[in-house]
């Protein structure tokens, strides 16, 4: 476990992104954080923004299988990230292009936004190598935005529904269940990254709400 902000702001989520193997952060970071970070999540780091933006979180979204990026990502930064990765990086076509806010994914399944296309829906199930359903959390059509997902667990908004609840554990074929981020902040995925090694939150997040990210996303020792 590891709490940081960036640019003074706990909503790291918007700044960074992370899967099994990559952290993908905005430049020009503190060397000490990024060491802490990747240390952490056990992870090599890939510095980059995406079509000039340093809000890569919000713009790229991944698991084992591929990379999705916003349609504005330039050959440059692409050129940058596929020099580091050895893994498919497909742009998001149509206009919700926020990949890292519009699509949760893990290796086994990934869901969208309601209004995306069904070529945007067929390029992300090509690309990370899963099944994907449209559906909302928390009522939340960025769902991104509003959870986290990893390969043992999805963490989801506390007014997330049993049904979106049992939804999503079919879908993802993981626990899920529902905290907070932030002293009481819903949007999960704005102040959390996880992978399957560790998890790094916004600096506001309390201890009971550590507590129920380390329970559900499976970090608890038995």
């Amino acid at each position: 476990m590891f709490q940081t902000n960036i640019s003074n702001a706990s909503c790291i989520g918007v700044f960074l992104t992370a899967t099994n193997d990559y952290l993908f952060a905005r430049p020009n970071l503190d060397e000490a954080l990024l060491d802490s970070l990747c240390s952490e999540l056990k992870v090599d780091l890939v510095e980059t923004t995406i079509g000039g933006s340093i809000t890569t979180g919000a713009l790229l979204c991944g698991n084992n299988f591929g990379l999705l990026v916003s349609s504005q990502i330039t050959e440059l930064e692409r050129e940058n990230i596929t020099s580091e990765i050895d893994l498919p990086l497909n742009e998001i076509p149509g206009n919700i292009n926020a990949v890292g806010n519009v699509v949760l994914t893990n290796d086994n399944g990934a869901c969208a936004h309601w209004y995306l296309t069904d070529k945007a829906i067929s390029t992300i199930e090509q690309t990370l190598n899963v099944p994907v359903i449209r559906c909302t959390i928390a009522g939340i059509p960025t769902v991104g935005t509003a959870a986290v997902a990893t390969n043992n667990g999805v963490l989801c908004p506390p007014l997330t529904s049993d049904t979106e609840l049992n939804q999503l554990q079919n879908h993802f074929e993981t626990p899920v269940d529902v905290g907070s981020i932030n002293f009481g902040g819903p949007l999960i995925g704005s102040g959390l990254i996880a992978n399957t090694h560790g998890y790094v939150s916004g600096d506001n997040t309390t201890g009971p709400e550590l507590g129920r990210i380390e329970e559900i996303l499976g970090f608890l020792s038995d």
